[in-house]
Order: structure tokens, then sequence, then C-alpha cells
């Protein structure tokens, strides 16, 4: 019974997720966008084909190389997001501001939380990658 539970569930996820991605594509006029200019369809099914035969070089690798793969891609996509991160910060450290008349002090131009849960979200990001990277260097035999 629980099994079949969860096919329906999954069913019905899948099936409003189809039909939420065709929605969204005919109500974002996507049929105009590529439309208007066909080289746009054809950099998303270029991007489709290199990402698919990358997928494909990357199954046909051995375990250990699979594996090594995996830690160098880990690796430098945490420390790419922790830059941009870091880079992020020190744009909001230097966010412009701005004269309010009425009490005559310095106050923001752009609410100042935003930004910030902009750093905490790369933060959180990198951190779970950190973290898959982890799990891989510790478990030797899983590498998928």
């Amino acid at each position: 019974m629980k099994r079949l539970v969860g096919i329906i569930f999954v069913v019905a996820f899948t099936t409003f997720a189809v039909v939420d991605a065709i929605h969204g594509f005919v109500s974002s006029d996507g049929f105009h966008y590529f439309s208007a200019q066909p080289r746009r369809l054809l950099f998303v099914a270029g991007i489709g084909i290199v990402g698919g035969l990358i997928a494909f070089g990357f199954s046909v690798l051995s375990p250990g190389l699979q594996r090594g793969v995996k830690l160098v891609v880990l690796g430098l996509g945490a420390s790419f997001v922790l830059l941009g991160g870091g880079y992020l910060s020190f744009q909001i450290a230097n966010l412009p501001v701005r004269l309010d008349p009425t009490t005559a002090r310095l106050v923001p131009a752009t609410p100042r939380q935003i930004p910030w849960l902009l750093v905490l979200g790369t933060i959180g990001i990198a951190g779970l990658i950190w973290f898959e990277f982890y799990q891989v260097v510790r478990h030797r035999d899983c590498v998928a």
C-alpha cells in the first residue's frame, strides 16, 4: 500500500511539474522569443547536446576516474561559489547611501537585508557543495 501511494505521489508530482513547465513556457511567450531569432533555439539545442555528450563521457570513465573528476568539479564549484559570495559581500559593503530629507541622516539607497540574504544564500550553497565533497571523500567505494 505504501508503495502504491509513493508511485501515485511521484506520478502526480511529475505530471504537475510538466504541466507547470508547459504553462510557464506558453504564458511567458516562449514561442515568439525563440521564433524571433532561431539562433536562440540552436544555442539551447547545442547546450543540450554538449551536456549530453559530457554526461555520456563521464559515465564511461572508470569508477576511480569518475571519483577524481567529481572531487575536482565539486571542489572548484564550491570555491567559485565562495569567491562569488566574497565578491558579493565586498560589493554590499560599498552600497550607495542617500540623504533622508526628513531626518537629515544618511540611509542606504537599497534595503540592506536583501543583499545580505543573497550572501547568506551563497554561503549556504557553498556549504552544501563542500558537504557533498566531504561525502565523496569519505566514501571511497561510492561514485554516483
